[in-house]
């Protein structure tokens, strides 16, 4: 927006009632941030005037150059050189927290504060089902309100047919390569591929190769026990034809100097996940929040989870859970970065937090 100037950068968080009329501030200069005071009168800049259409938290804008007005889409993160990092102080004041350890041993979950958490997974632990090994590390136990995360170690075969009955279901398979029949229609994936499975759908795992491999499935609604069928129904949806999404560098959106890539999302289909790939260099984050429910998988590189009074390494193969709301930071300590995949619920943009 020509002649604005932000409040800030980070985005407010608004309580917004049915019916009610705003005006967000648009020229930056409002002393009730994020709202209008008048104070852009004679800068030939007007506020936006909105309502919605149910209660709900949003976060608006700080920076004034959302595209999105007069809510967040992230834009604030490329005004600057750098990704908001801790200061000297939030570091300083949690250097004497020791780390969490796993809940048991070398396995199981650190749990950090606000029902924070990361788990290193006992894959022997898991449920066998013919040539699969399927088991969950997010749901309703851990305080999971609308996602839930399962782990499935496919062997060299054939798997079920596999559903989530009402929910839509994203897969990622971060190495190796398998086919994937959804409701009839088969698709080849590759490593780092994310594959969306819609609600009504049912799918199936081939592992065509001589070793197991791992897969992440992602489901939202929650769901907390999968149905296995005795068939696969043919309701594949034709009107969504592709399915499986690979990293494509010149798909990826910066973040200062971060990066992030949608693989799955409202734009393919998937309007309950959303289903990305992140980079991140060595830094630890300013602590924030977001407005939804996120599972997180490291895929290289090392680091730390931080919560308000609680820390947990984290290294490849482990997993996040980031409760909405939950204040966090995750540190990568590692010279080469750190590559992850996130999942969360409800569907938006990776770029937004508060």
């Amino acid at each position: 927006m020509s002649g604005t100037s932000g409040a800030r950068l980070k985005p407010y968080l608004a309580e917004l009632k049915a019916g009610q009329a705003y005006a967000w501030c648009a020229c930056g200069r409002s002393r009730r941030q994020p709202f209008c005071d008048g104070s852009h009168a004679g800068s030939g800049i007007e506020p936006v005037r909105f309502t919605v259409p149910g209660d709900r938290e949003a976060l608006l804008c700080g920076c004034k150059r959302t595209g999105d007005a007069p809510f967040c889409d992230g834009t604030h993160n490329s005004l600057a050189d750098r990704y908001a990092a801790a200061d000297a102080g939030e570091i300083g004041a949690s250097a004497h927290i020791r780390p969490t350890p796993r809940g048991g041993g070398r396995t199981g979950k650190s749990r950090l504060d606000g029902g924070c958490f990361v788990s290193t997974v006992n894959t022997a632990a898991l449920e066998k089902h013919g040539t699969t090994r399927l088991g969950p590390v997010i749901g309703a136990a851990d305080g999971a309100r609308c996602l839930s995360l399962w782990y499935m170690v496919a062997e060299p075969g054939r798997s079920g047919v596999l559903s989530f009955p009402g929910s839509d279901t994203v897969l990622f398979l971060p190495a190796g390569e398998v086919q994937v029949n959804i409701s009839g229609r088969d698709f080849r994936a590759v490593s780092e591929c994310g594959i969306f499975v819609r609600a009504g759908e049912a799918f199936r795992i081939n592992n065509e190769g001589t070793t197991p491999l791992i897969m992440l499935l992602t489901v939202c609604p929650r769901k907390d026990a999968p149905q296995w069928l005795e068939s696969m129904p043919r309701a594949f949806d034709a009107a969504i034809p592709g399915r499986v999404f690979g990293v494509d560098h010149s798909r990826r959106e910066p973040m200062a100097d971060r990066f992030y890539q949608v693989l799955n999302g409202a734009e393919n289909g998937s309007r309950e996940i959303t289903q990305f790939i992140g980079e991140l260099p060595r830094s630890r984050a300013a602590a924030h929040r977001h407005l939804y429910e996120e599972a997180i998988m490291i895929l290289g590189g090392a680091g730390f989870l931080w919560t308000e009074t609680a820390h947990a390494s984290v290294g490849p193969g482990d997993i996040l859970f980031l409760p909405c709301k939950q204040v966090h930071s995750l540190e990568c300590t590692s010279d080469g970065g750190m590559r992850l995949v996130g999942a969360f619920y409800p569907s938006g943009s990776p770029a937004i937090n508060y």
